[in-house]
């Protein structure tokens, strides 16, 4: 994963989804992601639904702290 305009998208199948974290309709998410030993935190992340299918767009606006493994 590198950084650029859109980090990146982490999709979920919808029906899974619900079971696990309740239907994301009006919802936010906090996200947080490892690559290179690096943690990027995106926070008031808004999932769209299409064809049964929850994707979360990463994107540099979301991206609210990093940390690094020591």
């Amino acid at each position: 994963m590198r950084l650029s305009d859109i980090d990146g998208q982490i999709a979920y199948d919808l029906e899974e989804f619900c079971e696990e974290y309740g239907h994301p309709r009006g919802r936010s998410f906090t996200f947080e992601v490892t690559c290179d030993a690096v943690t990027y935190v995106y926070a008031d992340v808004v999932g769209t639904v299409c064809d049964g299918t929850v994707t979360f767009e990463l994107i540099s606006d979301d991206l609210v702290c990093t940390r690094k493994a020591h």
